[in-house]
């Protein structure tokens, strides 16, 4: 499988101009599996054919590469920290510098339920400042469609289920099993595209300069080789200002631990700081 791996990867470049060499072997040889499945390829070198013949495959396996799953408060852990210490000492050092603005990046942030769930937290932390902290979110993902949806902010009933009810009272508006999120915490979240792998510009040019206090990018690097997982996180360390955080996937702690310039900031929870 590996050897038609890298003859998909070399013919996805080649022919397409679609550049897939970045994602680690294992992730890539299941996602050609799953596709292989899908098109009844019994053999791998009948999909290499279909690949060839139909560019309309290539695109649907780049889409199958981008992982888009996403839900609120998805790590319970990791959503106690932030509220508890993290945004608290974050609003800590904004008041005691007369700071008015906690800038968060939701990077990979799929349709939406990590940048709002992290606004949830931020809205209701910020509210008890009297005024002199505001929060500002910018959430990227690579994909139009999933944008699209994060933008529209609607969900159903199984979307939320996770949230503390109060944040659902507070934060959606109900019509029918539709829950959308209010105008409000809509109006502290700016989603926009972009390539994680961008070697131009260290963050969203939404953000214009970066500088965040916190960066959450959960349960993307493992799809990465890497050579790329470095990549982006190099990118995140000059993003995030001294003193920042950076949350991932509690399974991704491995690949931060060996990174220069960020250490656990309270294990268990794969929560880092930067220096």
């Amino acid at each position: 499988m590996k050897k038609i791996s890298e003859d998909i990867v070399r013919l996805m470049y080649e022919k397409y101009a679609i550049e897939i060499s970045m994602f680690s072997d294992a992730f890539l040889e299941n996602t050609i599996g799953s596709r292989m499945t899908s098109t009844n390829s019994e053999l791998p070198e009948q999909y290499l054919k279909k690949l060839i013949d139909d560019h309309s495959e290539a695109v649907l396996l780049r889409a199958s590469l981008t992982n888009s799953y996403s839900t609120f408060y998805r790590n319970p852990l990791t959503f106690a920290v932030l509220n508890q210490f993290v945004l608290p000492k974050i609003i800590h050092e904004k008041e005691k510098n007369h700071d008015p603005e906690i800038r968060i990046w939701s990077a990979g942030c799929a349709s939406g339920q990590e940048a709002y769930s992290l606004a949830m937290l931020a809205d209701n932390l910020s509210g008890k400042t009297n005024g002199s902290v505001r929060y500002r979110i910018f959430a990227t993902d690579i994909l139009p469609a999933e944008l699209e949806t994060a933008a529209r902010g609607s969900y159903n009933f199984d979307e939320i289920v996770n949230l503390p009810y109060k944040y659902i009272d507070t934060f959606f508006s109900q019509s029918g099993d539709t829950f959308t999120i209010v105008n409000k915490l809509k109006a502290n979240v700016e989603f926009s595209q972009y390539d994680l792998l961008d070697e131009v510009s260290s963050a969203p040019p939404a953000s214009i300069f970066g500088d965040f206090d916190l960066v959450m990018c959960s349960n993307l690097l493992f799809y990465y080789k890497p050579e790329f997982q470095k990549i982006i996180l190099e990118k995140f360390s000059r993003s995030i200002r001294d003193g920042g955080f950076l949350v991932t996937g509690e399974a991704e702690t491995g690949i931060v631990n060996t990174t220069r310039g960020f250490r656990n900031y309270m294990p268990p929870a794969a929560v880092f700081v930067k220096g």
